[in-house]
């Protein structure tokens, strides 16, 4: 482990179809970082950001990043929407008992649950944001 950059980033276009390849390196990255037991947290944590940036900013260009932090890692997601997120206080407020399947906004929730953190850090000279998450 050793030998590995102690951070590695990629830039994607923000659309739903690049969720699925976005999940899938971050849980190539946390397994070569010795840490298969928090593969599917990564996974699910990534999943909601990645979501939420391509909703801030359809068709941008995005970035993700995963960072080692001694036995912990820090997934980070940047966006070019300066809006920053907020976590829904009222996670049953808005469903829809009629298409249940498009029932949004508890992604953060989900973020707050299997992280040990999270936050967002603005980037004002790029215009936008980077969303984070420990795991």
């Amino acid at each position: 482990m050793d030998h590995l950059p102690a951070s590695q980033a990629l830039s994607f276009t923000a659309t739903e179809s690049t969720v699925p390849a976005i999940r899938r390196w971050v849980s190539i990255v946390i397994g070569e970082f010795g840490r298969h037991d928090r593969c599917s947290d990564a996974e699910l944590i990534i999943s909601e950001l990645a979501t939420n940036a391509i909703k801030a900013a359809p068709g941008k260009l995005i970035k993700v990043m995963i960072t080692r932090d001694g036995e912990e890692s820090i997934l980070s997601v940047w966006d070019p929407s300066p809006e920053l997120p907020e976590v829904g206080y009222d996670p049953l407020a808005d469903l829809d008992d009629d298409d249940f399947d498009h029932n949004g906004g508890r992604g953060l929730l989900l973020v707050t649950t299997a992280a040990t953190a999270w936050g967002c850090t603005p980037t004002p000279d790029q215009g936008g944001k980077w969303v984070w998450a420990r795991i």
